[in-house]
């Protein structure tokens, strides 16, 4: 509901721009917009590719423990089913609670990671967006621009090519460290 209720928002926003621009004194100044491509951003951004390797670095050891785990417990598995019918049934039942201690530690391990790569990229997201905000709030402030809004925003259909301020973003947050 959020995500709908923000773009009506921006929707009315752009309405009531529209509208506003259409009184004379308004249309004395001059009125520039700008428009922001976040995904060709994060191609071509080389700082943006560096923190998706980071995550990604991340994610793959946080799986090798997962893929060690999930030997184990194979192995495990592998010598009840081989060794069954040679087992006490002491011997059985313990390999068995062995297997049950290690699936739910597994469990609880594919559910911390899932939860702390969610966070990484929860907070990655929300650096990178800052980031991009205060460039775009500069650029913004700096060149003029009445309005820069977001590709792919409810309501922006079309624009001219002019507008696109994407290559000048993306150049600036490289430059950021």
């Amino acid at each position: 509901m959020g995500v709908t209720m923000k773009k009506i928002s921006l929707l009315f926003i752009c309405f009531s721009l529209f509208f506003c621009f259409q009184h004379e004194d308004v249309m004395a100044e001059t009125v520039k917009f700008g428009v922001l491509n976040m995904k060709r951003l994060q191609q071509n951004s080389v700082k943006f590719q560096k923190i998706r390797e980071q995550l990604k670095e991340k994610f793959n050891a946080l799986q090798k423990k997962l893929d060690a785990e999930r030997a184990q417990i194979s192995k495990i598995e592998e010598e009840l089913q081989k060794q069954s019918m040679m087992l006490s049934l002491d011997a059985k039942e313990d390999k068995e609670m062995e297997l049950g201690k290690k699936s739910r530690h597994y469990k609880y391990m594919y559910e911390e990671v899932t939860q702390e790569m969610k966070n990484a990229e929860y907070e990655a997201t929300k650096s990178v967006g800052k980031e991009i905000e205060k460039i775009v709030e500069k650029i913004g402030q700096t060149d003029g621009y009445s309005l820069i809004l977001e590709q792919g925003t409810m309501g922006l259909i079309y624009y001219n090519d002019a507008m696109d301020i994407t290559d000048r973003v993306t150049k600036a947050y490289d430059a950021t460290n």
